[in-house]
């Protein structure tokens, strides 16, 4: 133990004394506090020696030897603090005390034995966000930087369920470096091409996939995006080739089939993609991809409202994605349905909102506000048309100024007996044109002079 044996001829009496002592209990742990009380005073020697007492005292108390090792890994003597864990593990297998080994195996360079340490502390307490946070660190060590991350991520978790938001952010400032070392994937080279295909970068795209299919020549997803990818820069025997290509490695794969739809619309064969659609919804008619597709194909074709009814069966069977509702408020507005697009734009902006996907959530919403000034100038249009109309209507059915002086003269240009005779033709014949009335009247006189 090194340190604690070099103390001096007083502590080595003590110990003597102790092995040939009987003492009670109180006075056993009296030796343990002390241990404990000197070791949080920072005098890390005395604590060594009372804790030595402790354990010759009674030789089997786990605690006294895992606390010993506490300090002698404070003080440096790393072997020592092994050999107390290892003692205080064969009377008390504990989570804590595993964790405390690995860390000092961790200290002498000896991972694989540290590994093994938080493994049986993990047996013991699966949740230890400690345990979690040194095995990223081993893993790290090892240059195992995916396990490293996860592990680190677990840790992350924990600490935060523990509401330790200091140690929650030391293992997220652990594992922000590392993922950064990591090389891309092929699915984030994929999410990161279909980003600029649909930003319409197409030239950047294309690019990518060429690199792509260099490395992997069968890569049939990659074929499918650079047909679609040259089907939208406008060679369209280039977009064939590729698709064909792609169907020709894996014919009855689902996603190279909707594919060369898209192909086909994208080269201007719209009636040919949407029979490629049909007979795909005829055998896979709960696909919600499908109907979208379909449904961009008739936005080619200007049937706003087929492709409106398609978006519409697309979200019957994926309710909340954002991208179908954006895209049916675009058919809607295109199809003169503005209240029925910023509705849909809502609904999209409300999604966008929760997933946190603001860059999206801010276009929806410049989207609903401009349709909404669109939509508030043709009311005002529509009022003002609506009175223009009902003024021109009522001017028709005015009596002429010669008609009215015609009545006038027949009655003597008693203007009281003239309305009076057209008020008995009113109630005799409701709902009609004022001019009729007029005309009534003096048919009436003319009839009976």
């Amino acid at each position: 133990m090194g340190y604690y044996k070099s103390v001096g001829f007083i502590y080595d009496i003590a110990i003597a004394w102790l092995a040939t002592t009987t003492m009670t209990q109180d006075f056993k742990q009296d030796f343990y506090q002390q241990g404990l009380t000197k070791a949080k005073s920072g005098d890390r020697y005395g604590a060594v020696q009372a804790f030595s007492c402790a354990i010759t005292a009674n030789p089997k108390f786990a605690e006294s030897y895992y606390q010993r090792g506490l300090v002698l890994f404070d003080l440096g003597d790393r072997q020592g603090a092994i050999a107390d864990y290892d003692q205080a593990l064969s009377l008390q297998p504990d989570a804590l005390m595993y964790i405390a080994r690995s860390l000092t195996r961790i200290a002498i360079a000896d991972i694989i034995a540290a590994q093994a340490d938080i493994a049986q502390a993990l047996t013991l307490n699966p949740k230890s966000a400690i345990a979690h946070q040194l095995l990223g660190l081993t893993y790290k060590q090892q240059n195992q930087i995916d396990k490293a991350i996860a592990a680190y991520k677990r840790a992350a978790h924990l600490f935060l369920e523990l509401r330790d938001e200091e140690n929650c952010r030391r293992c997220i400032e652990s594992y922000k470096p590392l993922e950064a070392m990591l090389p891309p994937s092929t699915e984030d080279i994929f999410i990161k091409i279909e980003q600029k295909i649909d930003s319409s970068d197409y030239t950047n795209a294309l690019i990518d996939l060429n690199w792509m299919l260099q490395i992997d020549p069968k890569n049939v997803k990659a074929f499918c995006l650079r047909g679609l990818t040259l089907g939208k820069l406008g060679d369209p025997d280039g977009a064939i080739k590729d698709i064909n290509q792609a169907i020709f490695l894996e014919p009855q794969n689902l996603e190279v089939r909707i594919g060369r739809g898209k192909i086909r619309v994208e080269i201007g064969d719209t009636q040919g993609a949407i029979a490629d659609f049909n007979e795909l919804l005829h055998k896979y008619p709960s696909n919600t991809k499908l109907y979208s597709d379909r449904a961009k194909a008739h936005l080619r074709l200007k049937d706003y409202r087929t492709a409106i009814e398609d978006f519409s069966r697309s979200l019957a069977l994926d309710v909340a994605n954002p991208q179908i509702y954006s895209d049916r408020a675009e058919a809607r507005y295109d199809f003169g349905d503005i209240k029925g697009a910023i509705a849909d734009y809502q609904q999209a902006a409300n999604i966008w909102f929760n997933q946190s996907i603001m860059d999206r959530y801010r276009y929806a919403l410049d989207r609903i506000n401009l349709w909404q000034s669109e939509l508030e100038k043709q009311t005002k249009e529509a009022k003002r048309q609506q009175i223009n109309s009902a003024a021109t209507v009522d001017l028709m059915q005015m009596p002429t100024l010669e008609l009215q002086q015609k009545l006038l003269s027949l009655v003597g240009g008693n203007m009281a007996i003239a309305q009076r005779l057209i008020d008995i033709a009113k109630q005799d014949h409701p709902n009609m044109p004022e001019v009729w009335y007029w005309q009534k009247v003096v048919f009436d006189i003319e009839r009976q002079s």
